[in-house]
């Protein structure tokens, strides 16, 4: 573990013994939380243009996305070992001979180490956890589930439309497959206090997950939560309330699990707040900052329970 927290790259480097590059790929699926016919709606956070390097991609076939990843990836870093991430939406909803396909063809490209799949917790059919599984065999897999808070009422004004318990479903499924699992949890959520917040992160803590992914709840136009920002119903965090309570919860997680991320961003012309999520820099070096003015780190504060989050890797078990 570094000075204050278990990076991802860290960990990726321990594994592969050398840097590797993360290829995000959109592959166009969709999400059956956002539905005409059931007037789901979505999660009101969520606008399927986002994902800011990737708006321009949605027209591009899978396999020139790996290709010019791995060039981008080649040229900014030498990389020579990647992964493929499947990022943009629910990358579980779509039939399995689909998935099957497009699965197949990423890790087939030569120098692709691994294959990180994001999803939600309510759409892993067994159909689908069996294909997991069969790729877990070939190569390294990640499956990435949205959580964001273990409370349902914050779920549930969220318009998620999963509960905690189908979260804890499907990690009872996964953590019975070779692959990693990371988990999403945003701070700033609309009506939770910073107990509720540790809450979470005491409850991520124990429990099968191997990675996790934190960031700040962005306010984007055109959504749900930017009616509520407008109205006065719901303020961003600062970036001081934000490190402290990143930091807050990093010190309740056990130290040998991963942290894949500790902020987020979105294409400038579509975030409302907080503007702050465009200095990725600034934000991490706000966290250092914080974890060496209290002398902490990450799992300070984590109380031990019987069984551990070790790699669950084919190849490593």
């Amino acid at each position: 573990m570094s000075q204050y927290y278990y990076k991802f790259s860290q960990f990726l480097k321990e594994r592969y013994g050398e840097k590797v590059w993360k290829v995000s790929v959109d592959a166009g699926f969709s999400c059956p939380n956002r539905n005409a016919q059931t007037g789901a709606g979505g999660c009101i956070f969520c606008r399927l243009d986002s994902f800011s390097k990737m708006r321009s991609w949605q027209n591009i076939g899978v396999s020139q996305q790996i290709n010019d990843g791995i060039c981008l990836g080649k040229k900014n870093l030498g990389a020579k070992k990647f992964i493929v991430y499947f990022q943009a939406s629910t990358n579980t909803f779509a039939p399995v001979d689909l998935l099957r396909e497009y699965f197949t063809e990423a890790i087939a490209v030569p120098g692709v180490v691994g294959l990180s799949i994001s999803t939600r917790p309510d759409c892993l059919p067994k159909a689908v956890l069996t294909l997991v599984d069969e790729l877990a065999r070939k190569v390294d897999v990640w499956v990435e589930l949205g959580l964001q808070s273990v409370h349902d009422r914050t779920l549930k004004l969220l318009n998620r439309g999963h509960t905690y318990q189908d979260y804890l479903a499907a990690i009872a499924s996964l953590k019975l497959l070779p692959v990693r699992i990371c988990t999403h949890i945003m701070l700033g959520l609309p009506g939770e206090t910073h107990d509720e917040v540790m809450a979470t992160a005491n409850e991520i803590a124990g429990s099968a997950t191997h990675e996790v992914k934190l960031h700040p709840l962005l306010v984007l136009k055109e959504t749900a939560l930017a009616e509520m920002f407008h109205a006065g119903q719901f303020q961003a965090l600062e970036l001081e309330e934000y490190v402290s309570c990143a930091c807050d919860f990093l010190e309740r997680l056990p130290p040998e699990m991963v942290i894949q991320r500790l902020t987020a961003e979105a294409p400038k012309d579509i975030l409302l707040a907080p503007m702050w999520a465009m200095k990725k820099a600034v934000v991490l070096n706000k966290i250092e900052e914080e974890f060496r003015r209290r002398s902490s780190r990450q799992g300070v504060l984590y109380s031990p329970v019987k069984g551990s989050n070790a790699t669950t890797f084919a190849g490593t078990q």
